[in-house]
């Protein structure tokens, strides 16, 4: 199956000035945002920009063909590659990145990194890092369910602002997971006057929002700007409320494994489209939403609170560091769930159970009727070949509820038995 790394080899000799911008490039940016571009590429406020060819050199010189950190995650181990494959080709080399910001605060819980990606002096691409390895990170996506907005999403609309405002020329947004999301949110917070300048936002497999933020009168204003993709069995870009139609693409990844883009099929110069998403995605689309709602505000921020305190209670401050010494970790998460207030772990516990409650009851429901369908698809079948219905044991009749027309033996005994009697009153009289 082909992915944006054949997408280089395809069009990878065709500049930006032969063919324009589309939904694959997007993506290519939105994954090149995720790289440690410190003390390569210019940052926010500073003059000057370096090209993708030129900063491939320098980051190769600092880190050879790896990353800075060695990850366990397989997505974030194959950036690298799409770097060097990208940075080799006529169609990005050329591309200026600049105005480079990465925040982390682990306080705070906020994680927020972007890079501008200028195609040439009037286009350029805002591209807007999803969540990294960073725990800080991933708590925040969770407050997302609850919060109106999370600091990642107001410094992204201050950042687009400036950007806005200090470059000539138009603009596309787009990031991946919850950079997808920053770059929807930082497009609606903008000035009708500045969302002119804004040619597309694409959102790949991010995160929805909170229903304020779809009904306002900047989201509505670009709606029809918004690209949002998502992999048949989507989880993340499915979450919480969206006000945009979303393509589904084809991925060869199993389940989660799809929200890594870089498995995401592709056609040149579009992704694969499917019909839409697997009956997994939709039944814990569906199990989540019925569980969120049955969760005040409140009720969310205690229990994000409650499941960080005891992953950081391990002191890990990333994802890598909790695979790291798993036994000596579980044991401390242990403790820490033993030692939690009595509230606290009763609160834990009962949302939890919520969700399980919710999830069973989905997939039962999904179950119940995938059976009646396959009852009705049988008794359909048999109805029209009537020499297979005779021959149906009663075991599967009964199996899938089909009413078969079969020989009454009863009621041919009993009308028998009454042309005899009536025969003998005949001979009597």
């Amino acid at each position: 199956m082909n992915n944006i790394f054949d997408y280089l080899d395809w069009r990878g000799d065709l500049t930006f000035q032969q063919d324009d911008l589309n939904e694959v490039d997007s993506l290519i940016f939105s994954v090149l945002a995720y790289l440690e571009f410190s003390g390569i590429v210019p940052g926010e406020g500073d003059e000057g920009a370096i090209s993708l060819e030129e900063a491939c050199e320098v980051y190769r010189g600092i880190y050879g063909d790896k990353l800075p950190v060695e990850l366990n995650n397989p997505f974030f181990r194959e950036i690298p590659k799409l770097f060097f494959k990208a940075a080799s080709s006529n169609r990005f080399k050329g591309t200026q990145l600049s105005s480079y910001i990465n925040l982390v605060d682990h306080e705070l819980s906020n994680q927020f990194s972007a890079t501008v990606f200028s195609l040439d002096e009037e286009k350029h691409f805002i591209a807007f890092r999803g969540t990294d390895n960073t725990l800080a990170g991933w708590k925040e996506d969770l407050q997302m369910s609850f919060r109106d907005e999370v600091k990642a999403q107001r410094d992204a609309v201050l950042y687009t602002r400036k950007i806005m405002e200090n470059y000539q020329g138009r603009f596309y947004l787009g990031g991946h997971s919850k950079g997808g999301n920053l770059a929807v949110y930082a497009g609606a917070a903008m000035k009708p006057e500045l969302q002119d300048w804004i040619i597309g936002v694409y959102n790949n497999d991010g995160p929805g929002f909170m229903s304020h933020v779809i009904e306002g009168e900047g989201y509505q204003r670009i709606l029809q700007r918004i690209h949002t993709f998502v992999p048949k069995s989507s989880v993340v870009g499915i979450l919480l409320e969206h006000g945009e139609e979303f393509i589904t693409v084809n991925s060869n990844g199993l389940s989660f494994m799809q929200h890594n883009p870089l498995l995401w099929e592709v056609k040149g110069k579009h992704f694969v489209y499917e019909k839409g998403l697997t009956k997994g995605s939709k039944n814990l689309n569906t199990a989540v939403r019925l569980w969120l709602n049955q969760l005040s505000m409140e009720e969310r921020a205690e229990f994000v609170d409650a499941l960080f305190d005891i992953v950081q209670a391990t002191g890990a401050m990333t994802v890598n560091d909790l695979s790291q010494n798993k036994l000596s970790l579980a044991n401390d998460m242990i403790k820490s769930y033993k030692n939690m207030n009595p509230v606290a772990k009763d609160h834990l516990k009962n949302v939890l159970k919520k969700f399980f409650e919710k999830s069973q009851q989905v997939w039962l429901s999904s179950l119940e009727k995938d059976v009646a369908s396959l009852g009705e698809g049988v008794a359909s079948f048999i109805a029209r070949t009537p020499k297979i219905g005779k021959r149906v044991a009663p075991p599967i009749r009964s199996l899938v509820g089909l009413n078969i027309n079969k020989p009454d033996i009863s009621a041919k005994k009993d009308e028998l038995a009454k042309k005899d009697r009536d025969k003998r009153s005949i001979d009597e009289k």
